[in-house]
């Protein structure tokens, strides 16, 4: 028995149509100070990848979810591309969870830097369907961006710590 449940959502944040066509302008690259290229995953919560969470629903229904890798490529127009490797199962109490394979997400949008604050702006045909636009803080070679996710009914605020790394892609 499977269920994928993972959202990443910025509560105070606006997905309607409007609200994304209004997105200001990304400035150039050269005028924020962070650095275009790829950055990869290296804590959740100051935890090394890969994270496990494990919660127990009223119903003795345990969700595992485990964070393996997170990888953000932006690019100097404006573009990022987002993909991230997680599993996700669910097993009744008492059971074992099974091993199930790696799961990959791949989203697409637009980000944009305004003093030490990055917004990411998902594409909705592009992966990014049913998403929210996230908002985090970046400096140079770092970037840090809360995400909400829900494991099984258990709503949770966890924040992911990227780092530049010049050898991907």
């Amino acid at each position: 028995m499977r269920a994928v449940c993972l959202l990443f959502v910025l509560a105070s944040a606006s997905t309607d149509a409007s609200a994304l066509q209004s997105a200001p302008t990304p400035k150039p690259a050269a005028d924020t100070g962070l650095v275009m290229g790829t950055f990869v995953s290296s804590r959740l919560d100051g935890k090394t990848l890969p994270v496990r969470d494990l919660a127990t629903d009223d119903q003795g229904v345990q969700y595992l979810i485990e964070f393996a890798q997170l990888v953000l490529s932006l690019k100097e127009n404006g573009e990022f591309r987002a993909s991230l490797r997680y599993k996700q199962t669910i097993a009744r109490k008492g059971e074992r969870t099974s091993d199930e394979p790696l799961q990959k997400m791949t989203v697409y949008g637009s980000w944009v830097r305004e003093g030490v604050s990055v917004r990411f702006v998902p594409d909705p045909r592009r992966g990014g369907e049913g998403l929210r636009i996230l908002a985090g803080t970046a400096a140079g070679k770092r970037i840090t961006v809360p995400f909400d996710y829900q494991n099984g009914r258990i709503a949770r605020r966890a924040n992911v710590l990227l780092i530049y790394d010049p050898k991907i892609f």
